[in-house]
């Protein structure tokens, strides 16, 4: 190949930084070999956050009976190896948001040299697998992003959303019949006749409790989006649960907490395994909860509760120009520099936006206290915490997106017990709880927490689960570009 070639193919590629290399002379691995670097490639590619992942999975795949399929496959692992290297690198936030900053996809003859010497020397094999990410079940998730990218099960035919239960009726019901009937959850000869039955019921329940759901028999939001997940946005879901899950912390020997949001759920580790288990209320689409991760530093029993700004901007204050007394009936009181403010005393000009900035708004622990018994602290920029709640209700709820941020959790009681264990017996806790006094205690052992975005995950039974992309944040991405997905049709 002459040099004008390997220019015009390093120019539609990457770029090298002289034109020493003959594509046709690149070493070649084993057949096994080459198999990962098309499969870390593809992953990475799948999770469709950079298209340049993409095009050169599909220039690698072109090139297969070509002189350019040694370059192309020694551009391939590079490509791996930078994105593993820098990700290291990349904050939790980041990475459950997939905000990668533009990696520089330029390599050297040298860099190209140096993947030749493993390929000889018989050590590229170690290299791949330490590139692969270091998750349980790895190859489990591996295998389960490549059968929905060959998308052979029966995908349904969505209908424009409505809550449907037993008793409605319509096209949208028969559409709902056949989908349970094809999925094996309705018997084949139930009746498509428009009505939502008792036995569409039941078949509903099986499907929710199959798929992780609250079996409550009525086809919501949650049940409806994974009903309608296509397979594109499945082996999306897939691709980037393996990036997202890639963490140290999470791996390790230390105890943690884990919050994933779009399960709603809590769980709390130690030695992998989790010792406490608790749904968990979080923020809704219009106040999301942040996905960070940081230390619980401290618990509260008891906490008074002052509201946020947010809070008292968009919730209180159109109450109060309404009732000045509203927030007094709830224990809720107005303070000013320090001093205690008379609802009655609050004027016109207080309560607009502006005006109702320099006031403080708390209220008292108890009963009726927003935050419940429980606060558990932890540093980070959005003043984002953990707490119990005096509305448990809301805990019964298939669909748990109700908070301003913050994640409410179910079993404070057991998480504060199990967080103090080193500071306070069980019984020294409940003692506190029923004073009603408000004590902070610090941790000794300050505990890891991961606040996630996991759309999807595989159980240690071997279950593929998928969750609803609860704040859209996968939705732009979600679609693959169509020869990508005709390779594996």
């Amino acid at each position: 190949m002459n040099r004008v070639i390997l220019s015009f193919l390093v120019a539609v590629c990457l770029f090298f930084s002289t034109a020493a290399v003959r594509a046709e002379d690149v070493q070649i691995p084993s057949v096994n070999l080459q198999k990962e670097i098309h499969l870390q490639l593809l992953e990475i590619a799948v999770a469709n956050f950079d298209k340049s992942y993409t095009r050169q999975y599909m220039r690698l795949k072109n090139s297969r009976s070509t002189p350019d399929y040694g370059l192309e496959l020694a551009l391939s692992y590079l490509m791996v190896k930078r994105f593993r290297d820098n990700f290291a690198g990349v904050s939790w936030e980041n990475t459950q948001n997939l905000s990668f900053r533009k990696q520089d996809n330029a390599f050297t003859v040298k860099d190209v040299e140096a993947y030749e010497e493993s390929v000889r020397n018989g050590t590229l094999e170690q290299k791949l697998t330490m590139l692969r990410p270091k998750i349980p079940n790895y190859i489990s998730y591996r295998r389960e992003m490549l059968e929905q990218l060959k998308g052979s099960a029966t995908e349904a035919e969505p209908y424009p959303f409505r809550l449907l239960k037993e008793g409605s009726r319509g096209e949208d019901v028969d559409s709902l019949k056949l989908f349970m009937q094809e999925q094996g959850y309705l018997d084949k000869y139930s009746p498509i006749n428009g009505e939502f039955d008792f036995e569409l019921t039941e078949a509903v329940k099986n499907y929710q409790f199959d798929k992780g759901l609250k079996p409550d028999g009525m086809v919501g939001r949650l049940t409806y989006d994974l009903i309608f997940k296509t397979h594109e946005s499945k082996a999306v879901s897939i691709a980037r649960t393996m990036i997202r899950m890639n963490h140290p912390g999470l791996y390790g020997g230390e105890s943690y907490v884990f919050v994933n949001i779009p399960k709603m759920e809590m769980n709390v580790y130690s030695g992998r395994k989790s010792v406490l288990q608790s749904n968990v209320v979080v923020g809704r689409t219009d106040r999301q909860t942040p996905r960070l991760s940081s230390r619980i530093d401290n618990v509260i029993l008891n906490p008074s509760w002052t509201a946020p700004v947010t809070v008292s901007e968009k919730d209180y204050l159109p109450m109060l120009r309404k009732d000045r007394f509203y927030l007094a009936k709830k224990g809720i009181t107005i303070y000013l520099a320090g001093e205690e403010v008379d609802p009655s005393e609050l004027t016109q000009e207080d309560l607009t936006a502006d005006g109702f900035k320099k006031f403080r708004i708390v209220q008292r622990p108890g009963n009726n206290n927003a935050m419940g018994r429980y606060k558990f602290n932890f540093p980070n920029k959005e003043s984002i915490f953990l707490h119990s709640t005096n509305s448990p209700g809301k805990f019964r709820n298939a669909s748990r997106m109700y908070s301003s941020g913050c994640v409410r959790v179910q079993k404070s009681n057991e998480l504060a017990k199990y967080l103090l264990r080193d500071e306070l017996s069980p019984d020294k806790v409940d003692k506190i709880i029923e004073s009603e006094r408000t004590t902070w205690l610090k941790l000794e052992h300050k505990v890891p927490i991961y606040l996630a975005y996991w759309t999807s995950y595989i159980a240690e039974n071997g279950k593929v689960y998928y969750l609803p992309d609860i704040y859209s944040l996968d939705v732009p991405d979600s679609r693959l570009p169509p020869d990508l997905l005709n390779l594996f049709k």
